[in-house]
């Protein structure tokens, strides 16, 4: 299990990396259209890498403590969620199992790779990806014992695509067509709940939070602090 850095174009060690993701949100659209907003932006943003699609499931304890402290707001918090890329969604291909941290304003992101990993959803429901999941972190004592205290909540997937500014300062990430699924049904799959909303995030370091006010001025709607992993248990379960 190799701890990794969150950059679709370096796979280098990571380290903390505390930054700004100021995200927001457009109710319904055209993602093209939105990409074209930020291709005319001042700051001269280009694509980076190609499309892909997202897959995670995320875990929460029995009380779902990571949901009610992001809606609480608690300055302090994390998710923890298992990662993967592809368009079919039920092949867990090199999967990563990322922590989300959120200090204030500011989030971090450990990740671990498991590299060689190959789990299929057709034929292991979530909670038995988590079991393995457990069972392969063993390893990584820390990690292992938060897992066992956890269990599947929520399946996800979007397409994401990907653009980076001209001075290198700041990301965007466009985010679209996104399907939420419950992992405690038996035939899951059949759960999807699609939404039409997509999220724009841009994210940079904290030394360049003043010149990113004139960047996300250009985005043409406003911050948000959406999260979909919230808006997903909220759809799956109106906890709130």
């Amino acid at each position: 299990m190799e701890k990794v850095a969150d950059n679709p174009t370096n796979n280098v060690l990571a380290v903390t990396n505390y930054r700004f993701e100021r995200k927001f949100v457009f109710p319904k659209g055209d993602a093209e259209d939105i990409v074209r907003r930020i291709q005319r932006n001042s700051y001269a943003f280009n694509e980076v890498f190609h499309r892909r699609k997202i897959n995670n499931i995320y875990f929460d304890d029995s009380n779902y403590s990571f949901f009610k402290q992001n809606v609480e707001g608690v300055a302090n918090r994390k998710k923890i969620r298992l990662r993967w890329y592809g368009d079919n969604t039920s092949q867990i291909q090199n999967p990563t199992i990322e922590i989300k941290k959120k200090i204030g304003e500011i989030g971090d992101k450990d990740s671990y790779r498991l590299e060689g990993q190959t789990l299929n959803l057709n034929l292991l429901g979530p909670f038995d990806v988590h079991t393995a999941l457990i069972e392969n972190s063993e390893q990584n004592r820390p990690l292992h014992y938060t897992l066992q205290a956890l269990h599947p909540t929520l399946l996800n997937t979007y397409e994401r695509r990907y653009f980076l500014s001209l001075c290198g300062r700041f990301r965007i990430t466009v985010d679209y067509n996104q399907n939420f699924y419950n992992p405690n049904y038996a035939d899951f799959k059949n759960s999807n709940i699609p939404i039409d909303e997509i999220v724009v995030e841009l994210k940079y370091s904290r030394e360049n939070d003043g010149d990113a006010r004139q960047v996300a001025q250009q985005i043409g709607t406003r911050l948000s602090k959406n999260s979909k992993y919230v808006m997903g248990i909220n759809l799956l379960y109106q906890l709130v």
